[in-house]
């Protein structure tokens, strides 16, 4: 009997391991389980302000434990935390590497189940961090990495609880402030294709003083990428875009949209070409164009060409393919962060911490591009006297012309973040009532300043003037302008070629617009927690705080930005300015209703309310949820919750900041036109409402000691949502006949076929998500199956499912957006990971992954018999996006008399993986951006990184 129970024991462990594999591989998420440690300490984890022995919230949490991110070594904690699959969309240096204007380079914040990062709370041990950039939110690099011993993830609205920001869930980084001794490590690492070569240096020592009472902490951090400043990766040059099909007709059954490889300009090159369109009356003088030295050739058009692009021809000539705009950026980063703890009574304990953190990035962004909107003369002095010849015998006195302005250096973006945090608090215990008491509170300070600055813009008024050069009456070259004003200083340009300009031309029509800005947060904050008396199913808990906080950001910009951000083809930004308060109180209760009956093992309602006051009025948040164990091992949950979000800084105060944008006009036939995106805040929003909605089952079988299972329905709806529209969803508004959207469109003064569309923040209709996340975990000794054999495996899965994401506008001539499984937004996200821990050797692999999808729920495709294309409903030959699984590993060697040092080495994207293409077009440069999702995929193909850890 004895052998049989060992066999089936055996058997139900090996098919249970089996089965997790299975499920894991098609899917697994984020939702609850107490995560799996190394240790036999206590761990509280709570998705509420109440912490009580035994007590698990309503609200479903994941954890994330400090073995499994030293496992993954990846350089920065965020990278880790993002494969996540209930994070998705987070902000990242890959996804922010072209992101100039609002000075998000580099930095890394956290957007949970896709509702959007300014909707995440970020908390280092249950506070507020200061933002870093005008949207508010926090930059994970910054936080002392070393002393992080687990982060908590709450998804759900977490308002009533955790205040407001906690729309979509909070993210908790728990450090480790008892930390005592000195560790460090050193680590660098590279891609398979020798770029993008990394390093990184911490030390941490933390020591008791004072007999004990006292405890010092003291952390640094050193790090640098080279990055990827040109995008050399062979997906990068097949030149997959999307481009208007030139024989579509309405009815005529053909897609209005193709994709096709080689797709490239039709009006541009680096040396500048003619324009002129196949049916106008300088036809004849199409695709000329002029390469090193002004040497004249003609441009080969494609089999394809819809201006300003086109397919096949002369791609490999002007496609940029070696000038592209970088992959990930260049960056170095100093993060320092100290704590002393007092104990000035036996149950009191005093605190001050202070953080400083340096981050400095580069990236390149190609030269922009003026593809068909330049006006050139037949006088210009630095045109071919045959050229001219050919214009004037046309009876024509200029040319529209196109250039990729090749003589002048990359546009680039630098970005330089400095932050200061500093934290004074209080943590003790009293007496009242008799009953014990905790207390906690703290006043926060934090300062973070930002210089953004756009290197080598072209500066267009003067580019304007420049490229109008013409002869003198002594025969030298000048401005057309400087015949009748001298002294304006202006310098000649030369459009015609490359390698023909001299520095002092590139000096006159290139610049450096910058913007400087300083944003604060003062936060005082004081939370109570207890248990005033008992029911009949043990003691009711209660928590309750207030919490104040002030926002504020101040700034400068160059002159000429300030005066008009269009002087500039890219900018620096212009600074938000403005300041806000927020005042809220809260109160949380968790009242046990049932405990060892015969129909529940345990029942708890948990409920909590919080009132908000903003400048604009006072808004109350709530949750009501439950917790029923019917039978050991089994757990059912629910919460509803409303949750309420301010507009932040950028959303009421930034500064207008250009961006280039480029759109399908459907009032001429969805031709290409070219639009400058002025961007700004709005200070008349309101608070946007959020419904949060979740129901879910936790299983821990007694039977299968170490095994942990979850699933959680979720459904959000946000009432009058923050955000912006398109340029593309602007334009067809106002082709829809809303006048308010036509408002906004203007012709970029001395420009053809480009526009001027402002943009601001709106309170829209509507965004409703729904989702399933699910998680497994299940740890056992390998002797169980093999007696002979030592060690313990470890698996874990986690999945999310995103139903449905609907984003209403809820303006007249617009329509719903179902972002599911759209670009930046997979129906499925995945990772599943298994470690075998064996002695001084670790080893560990993780599959993880995302679903297929289409470029856009909206489009519909078809390669014939198509249905008319609108502009709200236009067909596309081919919209599908692959799906993609990426492989990591991870070895780890402990080693010395206690195992005190650790070599570790790991493989990113095993397989070398190329990212799914996502083709950009149908109009503009398919070259300004890489034709890919950074937010789901991974670009940078096979990472190796070696290091060493110790520990004394």
């Amino acid at each position: 009997m004895r052998n049989k129970g060992a066999c089936f024991d055996v058997s139900l462990r090996a098919s249970v391991c089996a089965a997790a594999l299975f499920i894991s591989s098609a899917a697994y998420a984020q939702s609850a389980p107490s995560p799996v440690t190394d240790t036999d300490e206590v761990v509280v984890i709570t998705g509420s302000r109440v912490v009580r022995d035994g007590y698990e919230a309503p609200t479903p949490v994941s954890v994330v434990s400090r073995q499994e991110i030293e496992r993954s070594a990846t350089p920065n904690i965020a990278d880790y935390v993002n494969t996540l699959p209930a994070v998705s969309g987070s902000s990242t240096p890959i996804t922010t590497a072209t992101n100039v204007g609002q000075g998000r380079q580099g930095v890394n914040s956290l957007n949970l189940r896709g509702i959007g990062d300014v909707r995440t709370l970020t908390l280092l041990d249950g506070r507020r961090v200061g933002g870093v950039i005008n949207t508010g939110v926090v930059d994970v690099s910054e936080l002392p990495q070393q002393l992080i011993s687990r982060v908590d993830v709450v998804t759900g609205g977490a308002s009533a609880s955790y205040g407001s920001d906690a729309l979509s869930g909070v993210v908790n980084f728990v450090l480790d402030t008892k930390f005592t001794g000195l560790k460090g490590e050193i680590s660098g690492g590279e891609t398979t294709y020798g770029d993008n070569k990394s390093w990184k240096a911490s030390l941490s020592y933390g020591a008791g003083f004072a007999g004990g009472r006292g405890h010092f902490l003291l952390s640094g951090e050193a790090s640098a990428e080279d990055g990827i400043i040109t995008n050399t990766r062979a997906w990068n040059r097949t030149g997959w875009a999307f481009i208007n099909n030139p024989a579509y007709r309405a009815g005529n059954g053909q897609p209005q949209v193709l994709r096709l490889p080689q797709v490239a300009l039709s009006t541009a090159t680096l040396g500048g070409t003619i324009a002129c369109s196949a049916t106008s009356a300088c036809s004849s003088l199409r695709g000329i164009s002029f390469g090193p030295g002004g040497t004249q050739y003609n441009l080969v058009f494609g089999p394809i060409v819809s201006d300003p692009i086109m397919a096949g021809g002369t791609f490999a000539d002007n496609a940029i393919r070696d000038k592209s705009t970088s992959l990930t950026p260049k960056q170095n980063r100093q993060n320092l962060f100290t704590r002393v703890s007092y104990d000035v009574a036996d149950d009191w304990n005093v605190f001050a911490e202070g953080s400083w953190s340096h981050l400095e990035t580069y990236s390149e962004i190609f030269r922009g591009n003026l593809t068909n909107t330049l006006t050139l003369r037949a006088d210009n002095a630095y045109l071919p006297a045959a050229i001219a010849s050919r214009i004037t015998a046309l009876g024509l006195t200029s040319v529209p012309f196109g250039t990729m302005k090749g003589d002048n250096p990359v546009t680039g973006g630098l970005g330089k973040h400095k932050s200061f945090r500093g934290v004074g608090g209080i943590d003790g215990k009293f007496g009242l009532f008799g009953t014990e008491w905790k207390l906690s509170g703290y006043y926060e300070y934090a300062r973070s300043t930002l210089s953004n600055t756009s290197t080598n813009s072209t500066l267009l008024p003067n580019f304007m003037l420049a490229i109008d050069a013409v002869r003198a009456p002594n025969g030298s070259i000048v401005c057309r302008s400087t015949l009748t004003n001298p002294t304006n200083g202006c310098v000649p340009y030369n459009l015609i070629g490359t390698g023909v300009n001299s520095q002092a031309a590139i000096a006159y029509v290139t610049g450096n617009p910058n913007q400087r800005s300083i944003f604060k947060q003062n936060v005082v904050s004081v939370n109570i927690a207890g248990e005033p008396f008992d029911l009949w199913a043990g003691p009711v808990s209660i928590a309750f705080g207030a919490e104040h906080r002030t926002e504020s950001a101040s700034g400068t910009a160059d002159a000429l930005t300030q005066a008009n951000p269009g002087n500039w083809d890219s900018t620096g930004g212009q600074p938000a300015v403005g300041s806000y308060k927020v005042s809220d109180a809260y109160l949380e209760t968790v009242i046990p209703l049932a405990r060892d009956m015969w129909w529940a093992r345990s029942l708890n309602l948990n409920a909590a309310a919080r009132a908000v006051k903003y400048e604009n009025g006072t808004f109350a948040t709530w949750k009501l949820g439950a917790e029923y164990m019917p039978i050991e091992g089994l757990r059912i949950r629910g919460v509803a919750s409303r949750d309420v979000r301010e507009a932040n800084l950028a959303d009421r105060f930034a500064g207008i900041f250009q961006s280039q944008s480029s759109f399908s006009d459907p009032n001429n036939n969805g031709a290409a036109a070219t639009a400058r995106q002025l961007n700004s805040g709005n200070p008349n929003l309101d608070p946007e409402i959020g419904r949060t909605y979740s129901a879910g089952v936790v299983v821990r079988p007694g039977f299968l000691p170490g095994f942990n299972a979850s699933i959680d329905y979720y459904k959000v709806s946000i009432k009058g949502a923050i955000g912006s529209l398109s340029t593309q969803q602007i334009v067809n508004l106002c082709f829809a006949g809303n006048q308010s959207a036509c408002a906004l469109i203007t012709r970029t003064p001395g420009a053809t076929n480009q526009y001027d569309i402002a943009n601001q923040p709106l309170n829209l209709a509507s965004e409703r998500t729904r989702g399933l996340d699910l998680e497994a975990s299940y740890r056992f000794k390998m002797s169980d199956i093999l007696p002979d054999m030592g060690g313990t495996v470890t698996i874990r899965g986690l999945a999310t499912h995103y139903i449905s994401y609907k984003v209403d506008p809820g303006l007249p001539g617009s329509i719903i957006t179902e972002r599911v499984g759209a670009t930046g937004l997979p129906d499925w996200r995945y990772s599943m990971s298994i470690s075998y821990d064996n002695g001084p050797v670790s080893f560990s692999g993780t599959a993880r992954g995302v679903s297929a999808g289409v470029v856009n729920n909206n489009f519909i495709e078809c390669q014939s018999s198509c249905p008319t294309s609108t502009a709200n409903n236009p067909t596309y030959s081919d919209i599908s996006i692959a799906a993609a699984t990426y492989f990591d590993m991870a070895v780890n060697y402990k080693f010395g008399a206690e195992r005190q040092y650790e070599m570790f080495f790991n493989v990113r994207n095993v397989a070398n993986k190329d990212p799914a293409i996502v083709p950009n077009g149908p109009t503009g440069n398919p070259y300004r951006s890489p034709a890919i999702d950074q937010t789901q995929y991974d670009v940078l193909g096979r990472v190796f990184r070696l290091g060493f850890r110790f520990k004394v």
